[in-house]
């Protein structure tokens, strides 16, 4: 009879905070207190030990060449997926059987979710707020102008804070599927694997894999800072730092005519036959190259004669062969008392007397100047009458080919071996540095174009949006995933 009163006197425990938005505080204090006494604050110290890192091996050359920019990109989206991940990894898995009986007593999953979500964005903000003050003091020169908010170092925050909390939620995911904190620490690393390998940055990929990287949150996050880097609008230095360190590197061997003769019937020179080598000129564009010259070079005032005394003109005929001829002339026959009497014999005669050397001394002619020449022509009145008036007709790299084949004596020298030895350095002297130097970064950068990172408001913000459904589809999942709880047989 005792007993029956009892029961009858037993109250029914009423349950409070019955509705989904009270139950969310609650929660949230419960992670709060994983935060103190689980030591879940390490994980901001971890974050600035890692930006740390990361900062020694980018900030050399992030904003300021392609690589750099894309190495940037890559290992901060590296720490951002890294940060989120451990962030969440255990949280669901080490309180499992706390939820399964929470949930059985009333209490909402969607709550815990929204909870879960409200916490480890505060918890990636603070660490990407740490991340980037890090990465400043370690001297990464990030530009003062943002191109959405008015600092660089805020837009890249915002798309490190996106990428952090994508993979938190990730991480969540994998959390709410496994049992286990070790079940989930096991699978972990294939996901990091998964998202860095199939990023579609840094590493490149076979065509077949490459609609995988679409569903990384990697990708979307590389895309999103290597845009607001300027990743397209740097230069490309790889390749020219490549030649630069070959400097010293000798070239050089021994080729016959006929070797080179034969480059002449390759596919690439085939190709360009109708190549103009060059050009047809009229007489006002060499009336204009000579002006430009003339400014450069000052040739009016090159000299074309010079005075020239009794003597040098004696001298040269004596001793040059074109002159052998009229030094050869008979001026007096010979006799029977003398021997003929020569151009030549006078004129050595008239060098030796003593009484001819005032006259050897004597100059003859003056100085005459391009400039003189050119006025006596009247020079820039014919340029001006005559400047449509076309020189010489176009000659094609075609023309040139078939001269060098069709030469008999070329033809005839084939065997004919020549050897030339010189350096990479020596190449870039007669070229000029900065020009090869420039010519290469312009062709590299060129080919190294990527329409996925153009600095656009519209392709970041597109990324930014993509990276925050990542965040909506894996915290449904988990709410999913979670509502079933009670069904878990362990």
């Amino acid at each position: 009879m005792a007993e029956l009163n009892v029961k009858k006197t037993r109250r029914v425990r009423k349950i409070r905070h019955r509705g989904r938005g009270s139950q969310v505080p609650i929660y949230l204090g419960k992670q709060l207190r994983f935060f103190v006494n689980q030591s879940d604050w390490k994980v901001l110290p971890m974050a600035a030990i890692i930006a740390a890192l990361v900062s020694m091996v980018i900030r050399k050359d992030f904003f300021l060449t392609m690589e750099g920019n894309l190495k940037g990109a890559f290992a901060l989206t590296c720490v951002g997926i890294w940060n989120g991940c451990f962030n969440s990894i255990q949280s669901i898995c080490r309180e499992r059987p706390i939820i399964k009986r929470e949930h059985r007593s009333g209490m909402h999953i969607s709550s815990y979710i929204v909870a879960h979500m409200i916490y480890q964005f505060a918890l990636c903000a603070a660490q990407t707020g740490l991340s980037m003050y890090v990465l400043k003091m370690m001297g990464i020169k990030f530009p003062e102008t943002g191109f959405i908010t008015s600092w660089m170092i805020v837009d890249l925050g915002i798309t490190v804070l996106l990428i952090s909390y994508a993979a938190d939620m990730m991480s969540l995911l994998i959390s709410s599927v496994s049992h286990t904190t070790t079940g989930a620490m096991t699978v972990m690393p294939f996901v990091l694997i998964f998202q860095l390998v199939f990023s579609g940055g840094l590493l490149p990929l076979p065509d077949w894999t490459k609609p995988l990287s679409n569903f990384t949150i990697s990708n979307y996050g590389i895309k999103a800072i290597a845009s607001q880097s300027g990743y397209n609008e740097a230069p490309m230095v790889t390749a020219w730092k490549t030649v630069d360190k070959m400097r010293n590197n000798e070239l050089g061997g021994t080729v016959t005519l006929g070797q080179i003769m034969d480059l002449l019937d390759s596919e690439a020179v085939e190709k360009r036959r109708d190549m103009e080598v060059m050009k047809s000129f009229t007489v006002g564009e060499v009336a204009d190259i000579l002006s430009h010259a003339e400014e450069m070079l000052h040739l009016r005032e090159k000299e074309l004669t010079h005075p020239v005394s009794v003597g040098q003109l004696i001298d040269i005929i004596l001793t040059e062969n074109a002159f052998q001829e009229a030094r050869d002339l008979v001026i007096l026959p010979a006799t029977e008392e003398t021997a003929a009497v020569t151009v030549g014999y006078v004129l050595n005669a008239v060098k030796t007397d003593e009484s001819t050397q005032a006259l050897l001394t004597k100059e003859i002619g003056t100085t005459i100047t391009l400039g003189q020449v050119l006025d006596a022509l009247h020079a820039g009145e014919l340029a001006e009458k005559y400047q449509d008036q076309q020189l010489n007709e176009p000659v094609t790299l075609g023309q040139i080919v078939d001269f060098l084949k069709n030469n008999a004596i070329l033809q005839s020298q084939r065997d004919r071996e020549f050897t030339f030895k010189t350096s990479v350095g020596d190449l870039l002297e007669l070229f000029g540095e900065e020009n090869v130097k420039q010519l290469i970064q312009e062709k590299t950068a060129a080919a190294s174009h990527n329409v996925d990172y153009e600095r656009t408001v519209e392709n970041v913000v597109e990324n930014w949006i993509m990276l925050f459904f990542f965040v909506l589809v894996f915290a449904s999942l988990a709410t999913i995933i979670l509502e079933f709880i009670d069904k878990d047989k362990r």
